[in-house]
């Protein structure tokens, strides 16, 4: 029996030993052949220990004429320990010969193990929190980059950590177009939809009447030279010589960031722990609009809507007001701050697509949603009608999209930019030829709305996609010519690349949609309640129109996960407090001394707003009283009244009554105000019920005096 537990237990072991077999690496038996290499144990720590960044990649596309490719890294210890040994090299993959191999290769990278570079060391140990910068060449010949076509490589990092065994502790996979000689015959017809759009919205309040505050100031470093959105702009002018490239750029510009732009110019307040302050961008919004005004010029410009909201969650806030139609109709913004409008009907979505949204942006006007893979409940086919809205639902290069949205580094996770941009050159390269398949049809390149990438990687896409054109492997177009001639629809190899692209917005939670409902309800009752004022002359859908907007912002997609999607409800139920507060009600700070049981009590009413309000007057915790028929009060724009309401004491001495306002309907206005009350006086009602009650005394005790002195003669008789 011991023996054969002892086999029971060997089996067990060897088992787990199969089990858990991490995959080759440098070293191990799968990777015969490669004698010197150092050993790496099969699989890192279950914690992040080191992270890699990619800083430079050169060539971004591969020629006769390239001598080496460098990639040049920066390798951060986020770890706890000490990580020693660290080294790093590049690895490269089997060349990939058709567009399903390649998004099977963007959502799982397959081994690396046609190629490599030689190992390159970082010197002595990085302690937690130190970086290092790694620098790694070799000759394409030497990482098997000798055909034309698409590759997969591998920046892979081994390091040995405080009191572990050496292994794989961060990498980096990435995309190699080799153009060698190739020139394409028929070439690839390729657009390119340019984001100008915030990485999410910054507006916490916007008064009609003040200036606006923003979460943070990080916009302002946004729009500064070197910034993400100036390099937005200054990389596209710069390619204004290359005709055909440059009429291919469609700019899908956000509303939301027209508007806080130009208010920013006109100074603006940013939030912080301890109050807020004055922000610093007023100059570097300015210069920023001027610039993206000549840019745009004469252009093609398509809107986004508002706020990058997420369509099917906007949907589902109830409202008064086509909450879809106000997202995506902004024509007037972009006639006010552009000079120009947007493309007619035609709507960038960020967010899902639901049946009921499509319907409300169609009875709004849009004809044309482009949209990404997954992100809708139709088909997902390219000009395809979705449903019975009569929207053409045009889905963007789903092989591309995914080039944009999968790049991430495994040493923590983090995005790499620069990284992604590379993987989508390396799409467009193997739809215009670097494949083994026929040609495609058209190409509609979309980056994410909020594109965050370097002046430098811009550039150096765009030079890469004029190369392509140069190889006679794309062919620029204008993004309203490939709108009507669609972009070929969604093909079954390129399931796989939709799902690693698909970056559809995390839903609102329900409680956060039901309190976005409130919020509207409140602004229907509110603006019901107000009128325009003839000495002021302003509408008051001018002042709900920022709240309304604030509702969209909550629902926008660029929200990272559910915390952000309160606070920003939270924002948004501030604003509607702000302004209903700007109505409010006061009373005496001494107590107010009845004179009689019928004195009227005094309140002083005030209506900071630049419209006409209608307001009732409410007591509540007044035992003490009982409050006449009090009529509603309209109270004129930006004034304060007196005000007497009137009152029956039901008893004497000191009680505290408290005094609000609400609109005719019920919408609570401002605050509740406390008022302390001295009564010596018997009101009239306390008065005849005395005196009843005093008649009913005299009444009774006659009665019993009566009886008695019948009895008593009874008994002397």
């Amino acid at each position: 029996m011991r023996k054969l537990a002892a086999f029971g237990l060997a089996l067990v072991f060897l088992a787990g030993q199969a089990l858990f077999a991490t995959p080759a690496t440098p070293g191990s038996s799968g990777w015969a052949g490669l004698s010197g290499l150092p050993t790496a144990a099969a699989a890192p720590e279950s914690d992040d220990v080191l992270r890699v960044r990619v800083d430079e990649l050169t060539p971004r596309l591969v020629d006769t004429g390239t001598t080496e490719v460098t990639v040049v890294a920066t390798v951060t210890n986020v770890g706890k320990r000490p990580v020693s040994d660290i080294v790093g090299r590049i690895q490269a993959g089997q060349r990939q010969p058709t567009a399903a191999a390649l998004a099977q290769t963007l959502a799982e990278p397959p081994a690396s193990e046609s190629g490599w570079s030689p190992w390159v060391g970082v010197p002595g140990r990085l302690a937690p929190g130190e970086k290092a910068r790694l620098r790694i060449s070799a000759p394409p010949a030497a990482l098997g980059l000798t055909e034309p076509g698409v590759y997969p490589l591998l920046l892979n990092v081994n390091g040995t950590p405080s009191s572990g065994a050496p292994a794989r502790l961060a990498a980096v996979n990435l995309l190699m177009p080799v153009l060698g000689d190739a020139k394409g015959g028929t070439s690839t017809p390729l657009s390119m939809l340019w984001p100008i759009a915030a990485r999410e919205p910054k507006v916490v309040s916007a008064p009609y009447d003040g200036q606006i505050v923003l979460a943070d100031d990080s916009l302002a470093g946004e729009l500064a030279p070197g910034g993400r959105l100036h390099s937005l702009v200054a990389a596209a002018e710069s390619r204004r010589g290359h005709a055909a490239l440059f009429g291919s750029l469609c700019y899908a510009v956000d509303p939301d960031l027209l508007e806080t732009v130009t208010a920013m110019g006109r100074g603006y307040q940013v939030r912080t722990a301890s109050g807020t302050v004055e922000g610093t961008g007023s100059e570097s919004a300015r210069q920023w609009l001027d610039q993206l005004r000549t840019l745009v010029q004469g252009q093609c410009v398509i809107e986004t809507p508002y706020a990058g909201a997420d369509l099917a969650t906007l949907a589902t806030v109830e409202s008064d007001v086509d909450l879809v139609g106000e997202a995506v109709t902004n024509g007037a913004t972009f006639l006010d701050v552009l000079n120009l409008g947007p493309m007619p009907g035609v709507v960038w979505s960020g967010g899902r697509l639901t049946p009921s949204a499509l319907s409300a942006a169609a009875d709004a006007g849009a004809t044309t949603v482009i949209t990404g893979p997954g992100h809708t409940s139709t088909d997902g086919a390219s000009d395809t009608s979705a449903g019975d809205s009569g929207v053409d639902v045009v889905t963007y290069d789903t092989l591309v999209a995914a080039g944009f949205g999968h790049a991430t580094s495994r040493g923590g996770g983090s995005g790499q930019p620069r990284v992604a941009t590379q993987n989508a050159v390396a799409a467009v390269a193997l739809r215009g030829g670097l494949s083994d398949e026929a040609g495609g049809g058209p190409v509609l390149m979309a980056p994410p709305h909020n594109w965050n990438v370097t002046g430098d990687d811009l550039t150096a896409m765009l030079d890469s996609l004029a190369e392509l054109h140069g190889r006679q492997l794309v062919h620029p177009v204008p993004v309203p010519e490939m709108l009507e001639t669609g972009t070929g629809g969604a093909t079954q190899s390129d399931t796989v690349a939709g799902r690693a692209a698909d970056t559809s917005a995390r839903p609102l939670p329900d409680d956060l949609v039901s309190t976005l409902s409130d919020i509207e309800s409140t602004l229907a009752d509110f603006q019901a309640a107000m009128s325009v004022d003839p000495t002021r002359q302003v509408e008051p859908v001018n002042l709900v129109r920022p709240l309304h907007n604030a509702v969209i912002r909550a629902t926008s997609a660029s929200w990272r996960d559910t915390r952000a999607q309160r606070k920003a409800t939270e924002a948004a139920v501030g604003q509607v407090r702000q302004l209903t507060g700007r109505v409010s009600v006061t009373t005496p700070s001494q107590p107010v001394s009845l004179a009689s049981g019928s004195s009227p009590l005094p309140v002083t009413l005030s209506n900071d707003l630049p419209v006409a309000v209608t307001v009732r007057i409410k007591l509540t915790n007044s035992p003490g009283l009982r409050p006449s028929r009090i009529e509603d009060t309209p109270l004129a724009a930006n004034s304060r009244v007196s005000r007497f309401i009137p009152a029956e004491t039901l008893r004497s001495g000191r009680f505290m009554v408290n005094v609000s306002l609400t609109t005719p309907t019920g919408t609570t206005l401002g605050h509740a105000a406390r008022m302390e009350l001295m009564s010596t006086e018997f009101g009239v009602v306390t008065v005849v019920l005395t005196a009843t009650a005093g008649a009913a005394l005299v009444f009774l005790s006659g009665r019993q005096i009566y009886r008695r002195v019948k009895t008593r003669g009874e008994e002397h008789g």
